[in-house]
């Protein structure tokens, strides 16, 4: 009886210790993990504190370190034994990673980095201890920013669904784009109002209320899609609710601070009440007792795992450090010979310029083209990293934010000379801008920056380098969009083969 009581203070201490001895461990795999790859933490720490949308990634560390912290006392009966899995696991999102930074594509890099964190935890305290945590890791990923490349498709049914709803009210409504007009004034759908702060943060937080409140799957994946359902429709009577009492009141209300503080009272009533509702389903708590298996890893092997899992991300990091390898003094010279016959007029002040400021040399020229002005934007790319390379959160077709934002599609193409391209549609003063832009990676064009991803790793597999361009033809016209972008085609139509020769020549002649 002495014996077993010993035996057991002696256990139940070893299980104390356990917790304390498996965050040390956790931490030093973390900071490793976060060190060599800080250029990249950088990037999300400087997203959290300029995108509106991602303003929340302070908050998700919270949570997680809250949710973790509510994981404790279950904790403390379990051992840290390190597991071969969670090394399986470490290696693999550390490949990914790499991957990533050799084609600088950063949002995989970011997601990679949180995934070895979490594999991190179980390679170093076990299948016990991670089975435990995985859900409070699982919200990490919610501190990656991503999301911003859906805000054009989010603008666009604003736009439709605002223009149906005042239709169906009886308001007679021109649209053009995510432009419109209606009897007491014009209106036009910008970045902020698409919605996707709302979006992002109703998935997070519904995600939070999903965990928390349910431990059936089916529950939390149907909540789930509501988060992802309700901001978009709250958002869409949100835009509905405030043109009306605009309109209604004869532009006196509904605009300014009005506009913004009903954004958030609607959106702050749909998140309550899909709170009360989906609370009525609630599961109740499930009881965990300590596993009653398993053995404590003696301290040398647990700090053998440890300096084993900080040195796995560190290692591929320094892979992708020599296969990058880049020459600074490699400067392409472009030429686009094909437009050297045309004329070239004066740029106008107000007129579109992109912005892609890690370009190696950047073309930028107005020509004169059946008596009116087009302007030609190319940006040439060799010897891509993380922030210099093709797509980019920086690279912006039209960085002033002076004009209007009215449609982004896939235009109609019955040209074997142009290949897929993208219309952007801008307004401004009166005056309408057609854009007509696409990528070029190595001979091949996509208006996609994902293919373009996939398009570069191919090139460099290939042994062909990472030469990469972006195209960008804009005419104007004070009529509409559409009399801009018959323009914009024509010179297409026109030109664009000699611009793709030309960015071949460039490619190949360096190569030589």
């Amino acid at each position: 009886m002495p014996d077993q009581l010993i035996d057991s203070k002696v256990l139940s201490g070893t299980r104390r210790g356990s917790g304390l001895l498996g965050l040390v461990v956790v931490l030093i795999a973390w900071g490793a993990i976060l060190f060599s790859f800080r250029t990249q933490v950088r990037m999300v720490l400087d997203a959290w504190d300029t995108l509106p949308s991602h303003e929340h990634g302070y908050v998700v560390l919270v949570v997680v370190a809250y949710l973790l912290w509510s994981k404790l006392p279950v904790l403390r009966g379990e051992y840290c034994c390190p597991s071969w899995k969670g090394f399986a696991a470490l290696v693999l999102t550390g490949f990914l990673a790499m991957l990533g930074e050799l084609v600088s594509v950063a949002a995989v890099v970011q997601f990679a980095i949180v995934l070895m964190m979490i594999s991190a935890v179980w390679a170093v305290t076990g299948d016990e201890i991670f089975r435990r945590v995985l859900g409070p890791l699982f919200f990490l990923l919610f501190a990656v920013p991503f999301g911003q490349e859906i805000l054009p498709v989010l603008m666009n049914w604003t736009a439709d669904a605002t223009v149906v709803a005042l239709r169906h009210s009886g308001v007679p409504v021109y649209q053009e784009g995510r432009n419109f007009v209606i009897p007491s004034g014009q209106w036009s759908v910008v970045e902020a109002c698409g919605g996707i702060r709302y979006l992002l943060t109703s998935v997070f937080i519904g995600a939070v209320f999903a965990y928390l409140t349910y431990t059936q799957w089916r529950k939390r994946i149907l909540f789930m899609l509501w988060a992802i359902v309700m901001p978009l429709i709250a958002n869409w009577i949100r835009a509905y609710v405030i043109v009306m009492v605009a309109h209604k009141t004869a532009n006196e209300w509904g605009l300014g601070l009005s506009h913004i503080a009903l954004g958030w009272v609607i959106f702050g009533v749909s998140i309550f009440a899909s709170f009360a509702i989906g609370a009525r389903w609630r599961d109740p708590v499930p009881e965990h007792a300590p596993s009653s298996h398993g053995v404590q890893a003696p301290m040398p092997v647990l700090m053998g795992a440890t300096l084993l899992a900080a040195a796995i991300p560190f290692g591929w990091h320094m892979v992708v450090q020599v296969l990058q390898a880049p020459d600074s003094s490699d400067t392409p010279s472009l030429r686009l010979e094909s437009l050297a016959s045309l004329p070239q007029g004066e740029s106008a002040d107000d007129a579109i310029r992109p912005h892609f400021p890690g370009a190696r040399v950047v073309h930028q020229a107005t020509y004169t083209y059946q008596g009116q002005p087009v302007d030609v934007f190319v940006a040439y790319y060799r010897n891509q990293t993380q922030g210099t390379e093709l797509i980019n959160i920086q690279n912006q077709l039209e960085p002033t934010k002076k004009w209007g934002w009215s449609i982004s599609t896939q235009p109609p193409n019955d040209s074997p000379n142009v290949p897929n391209v993208r219309l952007e549609g801008f307004v401004k003063k009166g005056v309408h801008a057609a854009v007509y832009h696409f990528y070029w990676v190595n001979g091949m064009t996509t208006t996609s920056d994902f293919t373009s991803k996939i398009l570069e790793a191919l090139s460099r597999l290939r042994g062909r380098g990472d030469d990469a361009a972006a195209v960008a033809i804009t005419a104007y016209s004070p009529d509409s969009v559409e009399a801009a972008r018959v323009r914009t085609a024509a010179f297409a139509n026109e030109h664009i083969a000699g611009i793709l020769a030309d960015l071949e020549r460039t490619a190949t002649a360096d190569r030589k």
